[in-house]
């Protein structure tokens, strides 16, 4: 019933080409806590490209879509979305390039995550539009200018809470070459107004606005013996308002640094950078991640940090070794303490074929004295890689661990560990088997509670129209919360207030299949669950998700038959609601068209 028509359109100048798919099926909805309906549905996606005159002058790309879901299209979403995308760019060839970018997405999924255990699904609408310029023209400043807004407003299955975020920012950078300096600036403003879902707390829903601008200056220059020199400056203002309090204050950055190589196999320079105020700097880390910067989360005393560093490195090729030394000298008042603290990293690295493989690794040794309370420390460096195949076999490892090194702040120090391996067997030409896993751990020395720990498996095997995965994975340790989930405490745990602390743990796993046993025949079936325990002061949360995912497609030249089901189960005990239960299901017959 489609009348035919050209293959492409233009007019005048503009030349564009439309290609897209419409669909109608049956469809069902049902869940506990909403209304259950179906009947016949519409939908449907679309590509809109072109260009006027040139595609350097000016070129386009919309692609508009129409209840898009699991079910029913490619589109990762429980529920029908809609929205659109669209991208241009003028003077893409030319001194002078632009850009400009829209997204809109109605109903749109979302994840709120808990690390390394599973994402919790979110729906909600959010809308994006940005804008870039740039001059870059030979023996002149080159400038680039970018500004973008946008805003989100979503709520996670399983309880009433929401969360919304309105931002907007403006970058501009420059750089210039003088008489052999490279010379360059740059400016950021953003600011941002949020409320967090009211989830791991039995707290008021929270709320915070926070403005940031930051200047920067810097230089460089060549430098003898095959080196070079490189300085800078830094300020940033940050004023934060939340539900908790406020903070406001200007963080001023300077740096340095010399590398030098002259001879072959030899390096060694030095860096140098001072920060004015480390509370700023701890506070702006916070934000940064899209936490809440509570009142009392820090302490308000005049801070600043001093940091000396020189180091060296050498390489004995003959020996498929290399040698680095470095030495460092911090100088820290903060929480009313002044601190100093000397260190001396030494280590050795070993590259080099060995019994059919590759093998890279690393050891060394760390002394710290950290004063006025003279305490001295004996850390240890270590690392190695191997990698090697063995007829229709491939191995792979990866282990690490370091102790007593220090963080962000001299007075506090971390011991890590962490292990990865793959190994894969080809069985014939068309069939492979993978198996993965990775683990890590990290923890503040002597602090109690600061620890993190994850690990994750994961299977998978490959045949010429069959695979499958098989994954599992589980985590424990402390976050801040945030509009996209918990996030790692950004600062050492000791500095954060308490109340600010989620505490977490769980596991999850999943299962996947896919099978494509005739031509233009599909088969993909998915299912994963995850539980976890939150605990934030007096309030605890046992908190659960599932979900499952099935879907056949069957092509005939143009034409897709379609069938998908999709459920999720998910809940939180703090909620107070019981768990989300919402599935649907889908059939119908998509067609492909090139409309000119």
């Amino acid at each position: 019933m489609t009348p035919p028509v050209p293959a492409q359109v233009r007019l005048g100048d503009l030349s564009t080409d439309v290609s897209g798919t419409v669909s109608a099926g049956y469809t069902a909805d049902y869940g506990n806590l909403t209304a259950s309906d179906h009947g016949v549905t519409a939908g449907g996606t679309a590509s809109l490209t072109g260009s006027y005159y040139n595609p350097n002058f000016f070129s386009f790309n919309i692609q508009p879509f129409y209840n898009q879901s699991r079910t029913n299209s490619d589109y990762q979403s429980i529920s029908d979305s809609s929205g659109v995308n669209a991208t241009a760019s003028i003077f893409g060839g030319s001194n002078f390039p632009g850009t400009i970018s829209y997204s809109n997405i109605l109903n749109g999924e979302g994840n709120f995550g808990v690390p390394g255990v599973a994402n919790y699904t979110s729906h909600g609408d959010s809308d994006v539009f940005s804008i870039g310029w740039g001059e870059h023209v030979a023996r002149l400043p080159t400038l680039t200018l970018g500004y973008q807004q946008g805003t989100s407003d979503y709520s996670i299955y399983g309880t009433d809470s929401k969360s919304t975020n309105d931002f907007h920012s403006f970058v501009a950078t420059t750089n210039y070459s003088l008489v052999g300096f490279s010379l360059s600036a740059s400016y950021h403003y953003s600011t941002s107004e949020s409320q967090l879902p009211q989830l791991f707390s039995d707290q008021p829903q929270e709320r915070s606005n926070s403005d940031t601008g930051s200047y920067s200056v810097g230089l460089g220059h060549l430098l003898p013996f095959h080196g070079q020199f490189q300085a800078g400056a830094n300020r940033s203002d940050l004023d934060y308002t939340s539900s908790e309090g406020n903070y406001n204050g200007t963080l001023d950055t300077a740096y340095s640094g010399l590398i030098f190589n002259p001879v072959e196999h030899l390096t060694f320079g030095a860096n140098a950078q001072y920060l004015d105020n480390l509370t700023g700097e701890l506070y702006q880390s916070i934000v940064a991640a899209g936490g809440i910067a509570s009142e009392g989360l820090l302490p308000l005393q005049s801070s600043h940090a001093l940091d000396l560093s020189g180091f060296a490195g050498y390489s004995v090729p003959a020996w498929h070794m290399t040698f680095n030394g470095n030495e460092q000298y911090q100088e820290q008042r903060f929480a009313g303490s002044a601190l100093e603290s000397n260190s001396f990293t030494g280590t050795a690295t070993y590259a080099n074929v060995v019994m059919g493989g590759t093998l890279n690794a690393t050891l060394g040794a760390v002394r710290s004295a950290i004063s006025p309370s003279n305490d001295t420390r004996l850390g240890f460096i270590g690392a190695a890689n191997y990698s090697r195949e063995v007829r229709r076999w491939s191995f792979s490892g990866l282990v690490n661990y370091a102790a007593d090194q220090q963080t962000l702040l001299a007075s506090y120090l971390t011991n890590t560990f962490g292990y990865s391996g793959n190994v894969s067997r080809h069985f014939g030409r068309k069939t492979t088997w993978t198996s993965v896993a990775s683990g890590s751990k990290a923890e503040l020395t002597g602090q109690e509670g600061s620890g993190s720990f994850s690990q994750s498996y994961s299977t998978a095997v490959l045949e010429k129209w069959l695979s499958g995965t098989v994954a599992y994975s589980r985590a424990t340790g402390n976050a801040i919360l945030t509009g996209s989930g918990l996030v790692a405490t950004p600062v050492p745990l000791p500095v954060v207030n308490a109340a600010a602390v989620v505490l977490y743990g769980g596991h999850a796993y999943s299962f996947a299949l896919g099978a494509t046993p005739l031509r233009g025949l599909s088969l993909t079936a998915a299912y994963s669950q995850a539980q976890s325990n939150t605990e934030n002061g007096s309030a605890s949360s046992n908190n659960t998700t599932s979900q499952l995912t099935a879907r056949i497609l069957y092509q005939v030249r143009k034409t897709y038959f379609q069938a998908g089901y999709s459920r999720l189960i998910q809940g939180f005990s703090l909620s107070g609601a019981p768990p989300s239960m919402l599935g649907s299901f889908y059939f119908g017959l998509t067609r492909w068209f090139s409309f000119f």
